[in-house]
């Protein structure tokens, strides 16, 4: 279950939790990260961030996020719950990871998208369900 931190992707729990109490089910969180190389120029001088500082400062901020969502699950009756950080594009770690691991159901959210709206901003959970190999529950925000 891909999760980035939005309330928008956790509107898949419910229906997750459902699943995996009536099926037995083991949930696998995860939520992939990553740094775009970056800079600005001012008036006066030139920014560019340290990437190994804000990478560390990110990849804590997506485990903390992982670890608390484990543990809600878990308190939720979900006994077999873990959490995978992936590094890369979001749609690309997930197709990836499900490519590596055997019988997945991957559960998404979309906010519905269509158009030019998704065409222009594209849509993590379309390329999963198109390339991932593996079926998608895929639940529509309200």
């Amino acid at each position: 279950m891909p999760l980035d931190g939005s309330k928008l992707a956790e509107t898949v729990l419910p229906r997750a939790i459902e699943l995996a109490k009536k099926l037995s089910l083991e949930i696998v969180l995860t939520r992939a990260y990553q740094i775009p190389l970056s800079a600005y120029a001012g008036a006066d001088a030139a920014y560019i961030p340290n990437n190994d500082e804000l990478l560390t400062l990110v990849r804590e901020e997506a485990g903390a996020y992982l670890e608390a969502k484990v543990n809600e699950l878990k308190q939720n009756g979900i006994e077999k719950v873990s959490s995978i950080l992936l590094v890369g594009p979001g749609a690309d770690e997930i197709i990836d990871l499900a490519r590596t691991t055997p019988d997945n159901l991957i559960a998404m959210c979309t906010n519905g998208r269509s158009g030019v709206k998704r065409w222009a901003l594209g849509s993590v959970t379309e390329k999963v369900v198109r390339h991932s190999g593996d079926p998608v529950l895929v639940v529509r925000a309200e």
